[in-house]
């Protein structure tokens, strides 16, 4: 048995659960949230504090891997401010590959750089030689499909946490962007090399051309990401954005 992956990952866990995102709620619970999209939502760590928030009424999950969905299902299916979704969502609708990671919260669309060092570092943690342990191929829709097929008129938090497949999940927006329809966006930026092709800069260039100001970064202790929170500010000037630009 690896007593140090069990430790590290109980550290972190405790790290989650009682510094980083406490900080976060504190902070949501001053907006008037209505309503929430939960993109990545894995075994619903950001649902049970997004449930705090007296004032959403209606939590849209979203988990594209069946095996987690149905622990999703079991645990949340009773309670009627979730909506739970079985989809992976991207920058357009087709099928794609998406990899099932040995930690299953970081299993993801993006393609692993196995030259990066920080996975390097988590891979000798996780004891894990290659942390891809399967594939499978989904067919991804988009956030501008499923708020027209379900008729939503505004989605006051978008929270993204696709572990490097952020930029196109958000690039399958825009005419929801450009219908005013996004209030506050929660989603997760990383600083270290883990993901071939993956953009920091870019990210955050689409969100300054599209009109959201940066309000408050939350730093997740000693790891190599944050969670910045944005808000929408009106303009007509909202650009296209593609992503080979």
């Amino acid at each position: 048995m690896n007593y140090f992956k069990i430790f590290i990952l109980y550290l972190t866990s405790l790290l989650r659960n009682y510094v980083h995102q406490p900080k976060i709620l504190d902070y949501l619970l001053k907006l008037d949230l209505k309503n929430a999209f939960d993109i990545g939502a894995h075994e619903g760590e950001t649902l049970e504090y997004f449930l705090k928030i007296k004032n959403v009424k209606k939590i849209y999950s979203f988990e594209p891997q069946i095996l987690i969905y149905n622990k999703l299902f079991n645990k949340y299916n009773s309670n009627n401010r979730i909506v739970l979704n079985n989809l992976a969502l991207s920058n357009n609708c087709e099928d794609k590959v998406f990899f099932i990671n040995a930690l299953t919260s970081t299993s993801s669309f993006s393609i692993l750089n196995n030259n990066s060092l920080w996975l390097k570092t988590k891979n000798i943690i996780l004891n894990e030689k290659n942390s891809i342990k399967d594939s499978i191929s989904l067919k991804t829709s988009t956030i501008d499909n499923y708020v027209n097929e379900n008729n939503i008129d505004i989605i006051d938090l978008l929270k993204i946490d696709t572990e490097g497949h952020e930029l196109e999940v958000l690039m399958g927006s825009q005419k929801t962007i450009k219908a005013n329809k996004i209030k506050y966006l929660l989603i997760e930026l990383h600083s270290s090399a883990m993901y071939k092709n993956y953009s920091k800069i870019k990210i955050e260039e689409f969100l300054k051309i599209n009109n959201f100001i940066l309000l408050k970064s939350f730093k997740f202790p000693f790891h190599m990401f944050v969670d910045n929170l944005y808000r929408y500010k009106e303009s007509s000037s909202v650009i296209n954005y593609d992503l080979n630009d």
